[in-house]
């Protein structure tokens, strides 16, 4: 059940792909989720995550005006990288691989695992 799951969180990061079917699909859940007495209450803190974003395109600003209009933090947005595909085929993640090849894709992660950390301790 939704309602146990997120009653038992600290934190729920929701990632959303810049297409109008992902949007479509978290817009829905996303209201859900703010029905959650949980959520409601303050013990249980959501934050949204851009996932494969190419900031060059417009369905880039559509996914940034549809995250900013919710009311939740946007953490992160992080960008359509080959090293996830990469790290994931050699059993490593990305913080395992050589800094010159993901120091971008580190560097937007760390304001989302700040967050998680502030808010789980």
């Amino acid at each position: 059940k939704l309602a146990d799951a997120v009653k038992n969180a600290d934190c729920i990061i929701v990632p959303i792909q810049p297409s109008a079917f992902d949007i479509g699909a978290a817009s829905d859940f996303l209201t859900v989720l703010q029905e959650e007495k949980a959520i409601r209450k303050n013990k249980t803190f959501v934050a949204l995550v851009g996932s494969r974003v190419n900031s060059r395109t417009n369905a880039a600003v559509d996914l940034a005006e549809f995250m900013d209009q919710t009311g939740f933090p946007v953490l992160a947005y992080l960008r359509n990288s080959q090293v996830y595909t990469t790290a994931a085929g050699q059993g490593l993640s990305i913080f395992d691989m050589r800094t010159s090849l993901v120091s971008q894709d580190v560097e937007q992660w760390s304001v989302l695992l700040e967050w998680i950390k502030d808010t789980t301790q």
